[in-house]
């Protein structure tokens, strides 16, 4: 190559050059390619898939497919894993699916399909079967049927919002709000394991909900004292153990038997939080003999009989109403207030904080009161018995 003049305006140029690059004089005959070769795109190694540009107008036209299987002829068949709007997001799409290769048709199974593998998967039996269910069977299918805007998504689509808007439902009590929330981590964590979704975005969900747990009327002293008064008329015994021991309405009901030591004169179960749960609380000596006189082997609930049968909830309820009706109590009191009430009579008594935190399976306030903080049977039996009952007022 040789520098020469162009003959317009004398400046140096290659003998090679078509026009002058400071004029734009033609010095020679040719054609100038305003467009780069294009660059052959690498082959990607067999096995790992390809991106197909599909026909017409589309949204997203770039089509990723692996190979996944062999077809009823012995041919390999392939799946599509999405469709993109250009080459390059589906590259990388294909790239991060041979990082971990999953099965596509996963990614489209419903919310409710991943809820009956789930709950065969933990409860080891089908949602149809026959029989008494437990607690936690009851509970996540009361759940489940809470959610119905999840039913027919798929579970690789839901995000945190999704959930959380049924979190945020206000015709739901605190407590339904904790199950759905109970099952929504369940499910996620089952997912989580078994490649079913990409992440766990159920930790990204809270209730916003004010814990209507600390809504309640308790029983006041006078009220108290008809009930020890009235004693003796059915189901008068379970309201005063219920005031008396501070147990949700079903931890009691619902204990079983083994969890009731009279000799060590204790409860110990709980349900709703790990707090609550398998939590001790000393049997008080006013309410003693009553428990000893309930407790009877034919019946599977302490409080759920009558003497001669096991009754229901919703029974239960109507006997607790009618007991409180005998006594001369006009207050529209649930089953509910006999645990505000205990809580109520420990403040009344002096008890600290810690200690009446963990006769109620609450949670402390700080690190140090859940963590740092015990208190041994001796120390809760003797908050406990501080507690002055109806009669001895």
């Amino acid at each position: 190559m040789a520098l020469i003049r162009c003959p317009e305006c004398t400046g140096q140029i290659s003998d090679r050059a078509i026009i002058c690059p400071h004029c734009g004089f033609p010095v020679r005959d040719g054609n100038i390619s305003t467009s780069t070769p294009r660059k052959a795109r690498k082959r990607r190694p067999n096995g790992s898939g390809t991106v197909v540009k599909l026909s017409g107008k589309r949204r997203n036209p770039f089509q990723v497919r692996v190979n996944t299987r062999i077809d009823a002829d012995g041919y390999p068949a392939y799946d599509v894993i999405g469709c993109f709007p250009d080459r390059v997001s589906a590259g990388i799409a294909l790239a991060e699916y041979n990082k971990a290769p999953y099965d596509p048709n996963d990614r489209k199974k419903l919310f409710s399909d991943v809820f009956t593998s789930w709950y065969q998967w933990k409860y080891k039996a089908a949602l149809d079967a026959p029989g008494a269910k437990t607690s936690s069977q009851n509970c996540m299918v009361a759940a489940y049927r809470k959610c119905p805007s999840l039913h027919g998504m798929a579970m690789w689509d839901i995000r945190a919002q999704d959930m959380q808007d049924i979190l945020d439902r206000t015709d739901l009590s605190h407590a339904m709000l904790e199950h759905v929330r109970n099952l929504f981590r369940q499910m996620y964590r089952y997912a989580v394991q078994f490649e079913l979704v990409a992440k766990d975005y159920s930790q990204y969900t809270k209730i916003t909900k004010e814990d209507d747990d600390a809504q309640g009327v308790p029983f006041t002293r006078e009220e108290l004292s008809l009930l020890w008064q009235h004693k003796d008329i059915p189901f008068v015994d379970t309201v005063l153990i219920y005031c008396y021991s501070g147990w949700r309405i079903n931890e009691l009901a619902r204990m079983p038997l083994d969890g009731i030591d009279l000799e060590e004169r204790t409860f110990t179960g709980g349900l709703k939080n790990r707090y609550s749960r398998n939590r001790t609380v000393p049997i008080h000596s006013a309410i003693y003999g009553m428990v000893s006189q309930r407790l009877d082997a034919r019946f599977k609930s302490l409080i759920y009989h009558d003497g001669s049968r096991t009754i229901s909830e919703q029974t239960y309820r109507q006997c607790f109403n009618a007991a409180l009706q005998s006594c001369s109590i006009q207050t529209a009191h649930t089953p509910h207030d006999c645990r505000h009430t205990f809580n109520m009579l420990l403040d009344i008594a002096g008890v600290d904080r810690v200690a009446r935190y963990k006769l109620m399976g609450h949670k402390g306030q700080d690190i140090n009161e859940n963590v740092y903080t015990h208190k041994d049977l001796g120390q809760l039996r003797a908050a406990v018995e501080s507690i002055k009952t109806g009669h001895e007022c």
